[in-house]
């Protein structure tokens, strides 16, 4: 339930993501299967991890710590900006970490906090790997749990992520709505799953 009221919400701003002026550096995307990014019209980018490629050399790839790593530490959205440079000239690509957060409606700053925590792990990975610090920019989206949308950390960090405004504030009402929508059926089931934990 959560888990797909987050995955629905990424699919939004993906498609976001996609059709402005960064969405060719989309590099990664954990936002659902083929098939629910089809059903939403957003793009399927066929990889929901950040690429080996860009992560320093692992003794041991194949251990269940590395699979664990992987699937933990992968962000929402990642783009990787070359900017004209060769694959190989990396100290001059750019590296935008998306991480979206659902928040206490009244309460954002924890959860902002959070998201930029949550990489730091990543971008050490990134820098180890030739990437400048400088160039690596995480981008937390904050959406309230009963529909809040912030306009410095949902509007204008799409915009900072390439996304025209008319296009930000089009995503964002989408936002709005689902996330009202979505609330009835957290709290109904919530409820009900309290009642039947109730002795007697």
């Amino acid at each position: 339930m959560y888990t797909e009221r987050h995955n629905k919400a990424g699919r939004i701003l993906l498609n976001a993501i996609y059709n402005g002026a960064n969405g060719g550096d989309i590099c990664m995307a954990d936002v659902g299967s083929q098939q629910r990014c089809e059903d939403d019209g957003a793009p399927y980018v066929g990889l929901n991890h950040v690429p080996a490629n860009m992560l320093p050399p692992q003794a041991d790839p194949g251990t269940e710590e590395h699979a664990r790593w992987l699937r933990t530490k992968k962000p929402d959205i990642m783009l990787c900006n070359m900017q004209g440079h060769s694959q190989a000239d990396i100290e001059r690509h750019k590296i935008l970490i998306v991480e979206l957060k659902t928040c206490q409606d009244m309460r954002p700053t924890d959860q902002m906090t959070a998201a930029r925590q949550q990489h730091e792990e990543l971008v050490e990975r990134l820098v180890e790997r030739g990437y400048q610090r400088d160039n690596i920019k995480i981008y937390p989206i904050l959406l309230g749990v009963s529909g809040t949308i912030y306009a410095a950390r949902t509007i204008c960090t799409l915009e900072q992520l390439g996304v025209q405004r008319d296009a930000a504030l089009s995503r964002a009402r989408k936002l709005h709505t689902l996330m009202v929508q979505k609330l009835h059926s957290v709290v109904t089931t919530r409820r009900h799953l309290e009642h039947r934990a109730t002795p007697g």
